[in-house]
This record gives structure tokens, sequence and C-alpha cells, in this order.
């Protein structure tokens, strides 16, 4: 049995990445333990809760709270490349006096340092 944490680097909507990284999540789960799931750079727009899908689909932020629901996994958003990209919780944004939070509430803005200490207590770190 191996610890897990995944790194997701790539936009939502640009690649299949974030899919791959839930099949990845589901496969292994069951013999695996998920330490944490962490979005930098442009995955950090996955966290967003006012996203709106095409027709017929989910948002891809309730996706992954259900999926982190399911298996006990934390959601962990980097929040440097998250106030870049207009993404925060209720602290930040009265911080910044930007009105309402966009972050949805399964996920966690971290610092760095959140990441560094999962690697650490990792026995792999997986990429997507």
């Amino acid at each position: 049995m191996a610890d897990f944490t995944l790194l997701i680097t790539t936009a939502p909507f640009t690649s299949d990445h974030h899919a791959l990284a839930m099949r990845f999540i589901r496969a292994s789960a069951e013999k695996h333990t998920i330490k944490r799931v962490f979005f930098y750079q442009d995955a950090v727009l996955a966290s967003n809760k006012q996203q709106q899908p095409p027709q017929g689909q989910s948002a891809l932020c309730n996706e992954w709270a259900i999926l982190a629901e399911q298996h006990g996994i934390n959601l962990s958003v980097c929040i440097a490349n998250s106030l870049r990209r207009g993404i925060t919780n209720t602290n930040e944004a009265a911080r910044y006096e930007l009105g309402e939070a966009n972050l949805h509430p399964a996920f966690e803005l971290v610092g760095l340092g959140e990441m560094t200490d999962a690697i650490n207590d990792s026995d792999r770190v997986v990429q997507f």
C-alpha cells in the first residue's frame, strides 16, 4: 500500500488531465491512500464555484468535491496562483475588498508549504 499526492498543473478545460486524475483516484483508492490533491498554476481554475459547464454536464468543481468526499481527500489550491486568477475564499475576498468569494467550499487555499509537507509524507507524487 502506497501513499500518493497528486499534483495537477493544467487548466481544467484545455486537456483531459483532470479526468485522468479522477480516474487514477478511483482506480487506486481501494489499495492505496491519496493524501492530497494539490492544484497549481492554471489547475486552480477547477476550484471556481461560479463556473458554468456546458448544458448536460456537471461543474468540474462539483465532480472534484464528490470524489474528495467519497475518498476522504483534501483538495488544496495554491493561494498565490488562485489570487492571480481571481479565485478567493471569504477571507481573501474581504482582505482585497473583492466582494463575494468564489472558491468552492470543498477546496482549501494553501501555501506551497502544504505541498512540501504532502510530498514529504507521501511515497509517490503523480503529476497531471
